[in-house]
């Protein structure tokens, strides 16, 4: 290879990556497993989402149920997941008459894996989402704002949670 050749040191440092990553025990997220190990989408199609309250909550379990078993077909339960949620709204930008015209939805999610044979907490986290609305003077302007606000955060939240899920029960899968 010469220096003018870009396309062949290209190929040289892509097969150089490639050969790093292999190396290193990378495996996909939601890949095939490996001999004795269990996949992760069919772990988390055996999460049950407990109920969570309010409209808001609807909105992440719904996300969840979607997120989790996404081709429908749902393998009776070994976990149960557990979501708290809290939302706070606070003015960020303010009109010339102190009326806040912008807010920051934030949404709190506290969640915990529960494992039904034994009853045991075995993974609980946090997650969090900020979704901003602007206020203006059409008040169902507003109130649409804010509810897609809402439906914004609850959807990152979703994703959140699952992505942490799937992360749990792939190096849980790695470490047995």
């Amino acid at each position: 290879m010469s220096w003018s050749d870009a396309g062949s040191w290209s190929k040289a440092w892509t097969l150089l990556i490639c050969l790093g990553l292999a190396g290193c025990g990378f495996r996909p997220l939601y890949g095939e497993a490996a001999k004795g190990q269990t996949n992760t989408t069919s772990e988390l199609a055996r999460v049950e989402v407990g109920p969570i309250k309010d409209r808001i909550g609807q909105l992440v379990r719904n996300h969840l149920l979607d997120q989790l078993t996404p081709k429908g077909g749902k393998l009776a339960p070994h976990y149960r997941l557990k979501v708290e949620l809290t939302t706070s709204q606070e003015g960020v930008a303010l009109a010339r008459d102190e009326a806040a015209t912008r807010f920051n939805l934030q949404l709190r999610g506290r969640y915990a894996l529960i494992e039904l044979q034994n009853k045991r907490e075995i993974f609980q986290g946090t997650a969090r989402s900020i979704a901003v609305y602007n206020v203006v003077s059409a008040d169902y302007s507003t109130l649409t704002a804010e509810a897609d606000a809402k439906r914004r955060a609850a959807r990152e939240i979703s994703d959140e949670i699952k992505t942490r899920l799937a992360v749990f029960f792939s190096r849980r899968s790695a470490a047995r």
